[in-house]
């Protein structure tokens, strides 16, 4: 008898989830890694360039400190741990609803698809960073608000691409069948349509959550985010624009942190869009 092979993972699949891994550990087990306390001051310490002996705790500060002695490396990492708290918490939500609006649009059609993609049209007519402004500014900031707000701003890209797939499922045999046979509309989404979509969408929340990382260090930068005190990417990138001559890790290092996070998601979303089409 022939054995089935198993699908190879491909250099894609190894680099972007060795390096979500490595990501995930570093940032989740920040206060074990990280070598100094992110919140503490040392006025003797300001400003001190990478590698360079940290005399508020004794050893040696790796990325330097900032201009109030904090050691860049340890806010790196609880940074690193709030953004992705903060994305996974939205992108759940966002996913949740936008996949539930989705595949009610694209099953039942008609005067509810019509009303529930209007509503996403006129979403969409507006840009994220403008809603997410308005409504911090509505709402005010904190991490629930946060998260509340990067929630809102990304279910329509959910709903879209799941009901352009529901599309085409409501139309498979077994779907007919259970129909024909009076299953209730609900128990049909739930058995038949809902799994065929996994897929699709867990591919699109690895995608958006790249963006939601994105859209939370933008607020923390124009300081709409959380409180100032707290470490985050985008209020480090903020904190070092100022000093961005004399002190270039300030800002530089978030900075590449986020591009390093952002790439290695994307390609693992890539990675997984492949392996959709290949079934």
């Amino acid at each position: 008898m022939k054995r089935r092979s198993t699908p190879r993972i491909g250099v894609k699949g190894s680099v972007s989830i060795g390096a979500l891994a490595a990501i995930f550990i570093l940032t989740v087990f920040a206060p074990l890694i990280a070598p100094f306390d992110p919140y503490k001051q040392s006025l003797q310490d300001i400003l001190i360039a990478p590698l360079s002996p940290y005399s508020g705790s004794g050893g040696t500060s790796l990325l330097g400190t900032d201009q109030l002695g904090r050691d860049v490396l340890s806010r790196l990492l609880y940074g690193g741990r709030l953004s992705l708290w903060i994305s996974i918490a939205a992108v759940s939500i966002s996913g949740v609803l936008g996949s539930a609006i989705g595949i009610a649009a694209g099953y039942f059609g008609g005067r509810t698809d019509a009303v529930l993609m209007r509503l996403a049209d006129i979403q969409l007519s507006i840009p994220s960073m403008l809603l997410a402004i308005v409504m911090v500014a509505v709402l005010g900031s904190g991490l629930t608000n946060i998260v509340i707000v990067l929630a809102v701003t990304g279910w329509v890209t959910f709903a879209r691409v799941v009901r352009s797939q529901v599309l085409s499922l409501k139309e498979m045999e077994y779907v007919e069948a259970a129909k024909a046979m009076g299953v209730p509309h609900l128990t049909v989404m739930l058995r038949h349509i809902l799994p065929n979509t996994l897929y699709t969408i867990a591919t699109q929340a690895a995608l958006q959550i790249s963006h939601m990382i994105l859209l939370a260090a933008a607020l923390s930068f124009l300081g709409l985010g959380i409180e100032v005190s707290t470490p985050t990417w985008g209020g480090m990138v903020n904190d070092g624009k100022s000093y961005i001559d004399s002190a270039w890790w300030l800002s530089t290092i978030p900075g590449l942190a986020i591009a390093a996070v952002i790439l290695s998601i994307n390609l693992f979303g890539d990675w997984l869009r492949d392996r959709a089409e290949e079934r």
